[in-house]
């Protein structure tokens, strides 16, 4: 399974680099208040790079975080777990 582990963090901080919003260090930008780096709706597309990884469909919301995701670092570890429970719990989907 860590070799799965490797896989999809790889594939997810990749996903990460391509599609999340700079919000810059200037505590003069609002923008952040626009919502997370990452929102919800565009990771769902990080699960179609996923499903031809590992084979199979993962239902997006069963392992999508609602309202986004704050860093590089919290999507790729929250979403690998949440990964990995699935696939682990339903071995034959």
């Amino acid at each position: 399974m860590n070799d799965r582990k490797a896989e999809i963090e790889a594939v997810l901080g990749q996903f990460w680099e391509e599609m999340a919003i700079e919000l810059g260090e200037d505590p003069r930008d609002t923008s952040g208040l626009l919502g997370a780096p990452l929102d919800s709706l565009t990771a769902v597309e990080a699960l179609l790079q996923l499903d031809t990884l590992l084979g199979r469909s993962i239902p997006a919301e069963v392992v999508i975080r609602r309202g986004g995701y704050e860093s590089k670092e919290q999507f790729v570890e929250l979403l690998t777990c949440q990964v990995l429970d699935y696939i682990t719990e339903h071995p034959h989907d």
